[in-house]
């Protein structure tokens, strides 16, 4: 089990509050969704997004930190269950 210090903590603490995140829940909000579905681009639209998501996530500092305290990446933790 790897050391968790405080400082692990307040890193791990700080892709919980990334506005990355906050722009990954704002893809899932039903009036963005709502206007995807209408122009046809809500798929291509949210597949790109999660691609976006991903490489900020790879790159920034802190992941190492996340993945010490819950065991997984933080797009992962967040994940978002689409309807098939």
């Amino acid at each position: 089990m790897p050391l968790i210090t405080e400082k692990t903590r307040k890193n791990a603490d700080k892709c919980k509050e990334c506005a990355i995140m906050r722009v990954r829940n704002i893809d899932k909000s039903s009036v963005l969704k709502e206007m995807g579905k209408a122009l046809d681009l809500y798929d291509e639209a949210s597949v790109a997004m999660e691609a976006v998501i991903r490489v900020s996530c790879n790159s920034c500092p802190n992941v190492g930190d996340f993945e010490k305290i819950y065991g997984m990446k933080p797009y992962d933790y967040f994940k978002i269950e689409r309807p098939k």
